[in-house]
């Protein structure tokens, strides 16, 4: 009887919190990520593929994740107690993500693309042009954000710990994609072949890159017993340098063994299982990495 108390008090603990975080990012994400976007008519009036996508991947699995880490940060023997700083957390991801997530326009704005519909924007690429590469990218920076956002810890005596942990993870993911996108340069660009071609391959390629890398670097934040700010950097530069080592090293093997162009695959051919290859690649490697180290 008091297994069954404690599972419904759990239940009803999780999700008030939950409910609260995921309505608060849905009035968010509708009313002031789209602004005069319809949402509901993009997914099932138009049936809008890219809008699917990033839907799910840039608020379904963000919102629902953090309000699982506010979950994650009761912290008090008094429920009422508990709760309200659960919700806090839930709150505080939720708004910080909603502000990052505006940034993604502001992103794409900087690279300076037109294309025949005109200037550059997230939000028309999606819901107007339903370009599924760049609700990948999207997607990609929502993994990103979402990377560092749920090592926030508001509380006195930590939030200064938690801001150089997501400095940590945000500085050395920059670093990973500024040497992807060199590597790419050397025959085409990234944001070319992704907002101008409108390449589904090279989206899905970024995707499992970047997914790839936030596996490695929130791993490297969750294993330290006791933090230190030093020991962390070295170690996030390792694995990233490795990652990119074991990358290159793998797909050139896979390359000359089946004797395929992996790169022409993705980039000229568009060739969506050539990226979803490349996806499981990356992420396989990351995965080697963090239980090797283990």
């Amino acid at each position: 009887m008091d297994y069954l108390k404690l599972l419904g008090y759990n239940f009803l603990f999780s999700f008030t919190i939950i409910t609260v975080t995921f309505v608060l990012g849905w009035l968010l994400y509708n009313h002031v990520v789209l602004r005069k976007i319809c949402l509901k008519d993009s997914l099932f009036e138009k049936d809008n593929v890219a809008a699917w996508v990033e839907f799910i991947g840039a608020f379904i699995f963000p919102t629902l994740y953090l309000s699982a880490k506010a979950i994650e940060d009761s912290a008090d023997i008094i429920w009422w107690k508990d709760l309200l700083i659960c919700i806090g957390y839930g709150i505080a991801y939720i708004l910080i993500f909603t502000v990052l997530r505006l940034s993604s326009n502001l992103i794409v704005n900087s690279l300076g693309h037109n294309d025949e519909h005109g200037k550059v924007n997230l939000n028309n690429e999606i819901y107007h042009q339903k370009n599924i590469s760049a609700a990948l990218f999207s997607v990609s920076l929502s993994v990103i954000f979402v990377s560092f956002v749920r090592f926030l810890d508001i509380m006195p005596g930590y939030f200064t710990t938690s801001v150089f942990k997501m400095l940590n993870v945000l500085i050395f993911t920059l670093v990973a994609f500024i040497a992807y996108s060199l590597l790419l340069r050397r025959k085409t660009t990234l944001s070319k072949e992704i907002f101008i071609d409108n390449n589904p391959a090279a989206g899905i390629s970024l995707t499992g890159f970047i997914f790839a890398v936030e596996i490695m670097l929130t791993n490297a934040v969750a294993l330290q017993v006791e933090f230190d700010l030093i020991e962390l950097a070295i170690t996030s530069l390792i694995w990233v340098v490795l990652f990119g080592f074991l990358s290159v090293i793998f797909k050139w093997g896979f390359t000359k063994l089946i004797k395929v162009d992996i790169w022409k695959e993705v980039y000229e051919q568009n060739s969506i299982g050539a990226a979803i290859g490349q996806c499981a690649l990356y992420i396989g490697i990351a995965n080697v990495i963090i239980h090797f180290i283990k």
